[in-house]
């Protein structure tokens, strides 16, 4: 039987650190991957470390962006890049080792019998081992806010460690319009709206492995902005 075809997109800026070492044992795996590594033009030089470390490999593609930098930009860029070339199966994960590439296997199994796959640190087995006052904050907040305001009903709404069926996706992507890290709850919000099912799968969200987070509180409330003007249909990004 022939194995499905999967792409993991990872979005980067500044993790020199971690990207050749995390792209290594996301190939290592017993499936068939490729990685789509893009990068906004990292100052640490990410992308330019990446694309020459793995020029000769055919399953690693690396993007360097110039323009309209930001998280929401780069994974539209990355899901157009996969359902492009008809991937079966795409994924995505942060490039900072938060999130490991050991449950990827069991991710793309819940895809037998759901659209979309998802990693949760809150179900019972899951855990975070992150301590950041602000992350946590904004990360409870959301649970509840998402759920109440946009109908997410998910234990980690805010989880950017998921899998798409190529049907899921290509009909979710026409209709995002984030330029930032909102992307995360805006494809979630598209995912119930027209009624994917979604299975969660308990992980450990681990503390990145090298430099510094990204997260500023100022984040809340923008975040609290813009889920009030998706749910009212005024939404731009």
């Amino acid at each position: 039987m022939k194995k499905e075809k999967i792409a993991v997109i990872i979005p980067t800026y500044n993790e020199r650190e971690n990207i050749i070492l995390l792209v290594e044992k996301i190939l290592s795996l017993p499936l068939d991957i490729s990685v789509f590594i893009v990068d906004d033009n990292s100052p640490d030089g990410t992308g330019e470390i990446a694309k020459k470390h793995f020029e000769k490999n055919p399953r690693v593609k690396v993007f360097i962006r110039y323009e309209n930098k930001g998280r929401g930009y780069a994974g539209r860029f990355g899901y157009k890049e996969a359902l492009g070339k008809k991937f079966d199966i795409i994924g995505e994960m942060d490039g900072d080792f938060s999130h490991s590439p050991e449950f990827i296997p069991e991710m793309v199994a819940l895809l037998k019998d759901a659209d979309v796959s998802s990693g949760s640190r809150f179900l019972r087995e899951g855990r975070s081992l992150r301590k950041s006052f602000i992350r946590e904050t904004i990360t409870n907040f959301a649970r509840v806010y998402l759920r109440l305001v946009l109908g997410i009903k998910l234990t980690d709404p805010t989880s950017g460690f998921r899998f798409f069926k190529f049907s899921a996706l290509s009909e979710i992507y026409p209709r995002l319009k984030s330029k930032d890290a909102f992307i995360v709850s805006e494809v979630f919000y598209y995912v119930f709206k027209y009624g994917f099912k979604i299975k969660e799968l308990p992980i450990v969200f681990y503390e990145r492995k090298y430099g510094k987070t990204k997260l500023r509180f100022h984040t809340l409330i923008l975040y609290v902005y813009k889920v009030l003007r998706l749910r009212i249909g005024f939404f731009n990004g």
